[in-house]
């Protein structure tokens, strides 16, 4: 009697696995007979708009886009006192006065 059990419980274990692989196939067919019948679809369209292909399609190609224009040239910046990180105020050293301070640097400091 137990083999019985055993048998019917293998049984159906291999019927349900084979069971989710139909169905996986049987998705997978569905899919192809859905992109098989929008074709058939588009091209029953196409033949009615051309006769069959003997009249144009009317369908126009996409101008090319136009070159895209040049990158202007940078403008070139003369380096001046400050620019780029350039110091404006020298190191202070012993006996130092306003007079080693460029006028730049004076008018700065509200000298």
């Amino acid at each position: 009697m137990a083999d019985v059990l055993t048998w019917t419980i293998e049984r159906r274990m291999r019927l349900t696995e084979r069971a989710e692989l139909l169905r996986k196939e049987l998705a997978e067919v569905d899919a192809e007979l859905g992109r098989l019948e929008a074709a058939e679809v588009v091209f029953g369209q196409w033949v009615e708009a051309t006769d069959g292909g003997r009249r144009p399609s009317g369908i126009v190609e996409p101008e090319p886009e136009p070159e895209p224009e040049p990158e202007p040239e940078p403008e070139r910046v003369a380096a001046g006192p400050g620019a780029g990180g350039m110091r404006l105020v020298p190191d202070r050293v012993e006996g130092m006065g306003l007079a080693s301070l460029t006028s730049e640097s004076s008018a700065e400091h509200g000298e």
